[in-house]
């Protein structure tokens, strides 16, 4: 074999590798990573940043009106896309999470939960409220959400 093909081959396997893995990458979004420090309330009245907090469950289902049931779960479809927001705690404590005014979950120490909420700017708070009537909160904080978004929470 001649020389030249031989330096020819390498570098024909080696553009072809090039341009094949590039496009695959670009696909693939990157996740959006956010944190928050926590901040002492001294729990003097209500949370201006909770519009829905969490009920009780009753034991007859027909006593309280029920939130509407998502797209995913057979609920009415919008227009726009789902994200989910992960909430990531890095504290000891047990958090309270609202996405745009509403309870959306809680978690215990070390823990995460995840949320379902519209694609677009969406507020986050969080809360971990003490027996003494003080609580740490997260937010209020407005981010874009489109695909998967972490919310890292530390102390």
């Amino acid at each position: 074999m001649h020389i030249r093909t031989l330096l020819f081959i390498p570098l024909v396997a080696a553009c072809a590798a090039l341009l094949t893995a590039g496009p695959a990458q670009a696909q693939q979004p990157q996740a959006k990573v956010s944190e928050n420090k926590a901040e002492r309330s001294r729990g003097a009245g209500a949370d201006q940043n909770v519009k829905a907090d969490r009920a009780p469950n009753h034991v007859s289902a027909t006593a309280a009106p029920a939130p509407p049931a998502p797209a995913a779960k057979g609920g009415e479809r919008t227009r726009g896309g789902v994200s989910v927001v992960h909430i990531d705690n890095w504290t000891q404590w047990y958090i309270d999470v609202y996405m745009n005014g509403t309870f959306c979950g809680s978690m215990g120490p070390w823990g995460d939960t995840y949320c379902y909420v519209p694609s677009g700017n969406v507020t986050m708070y969080a809360r971990a409220p003490f027996d003494d009537g003080s609580a740490l909160k997260w937010g209020p904080r407005v981010d874009y959400v489109d695909g998967t978004y972490t919310w890292k929470l530390n102390p």
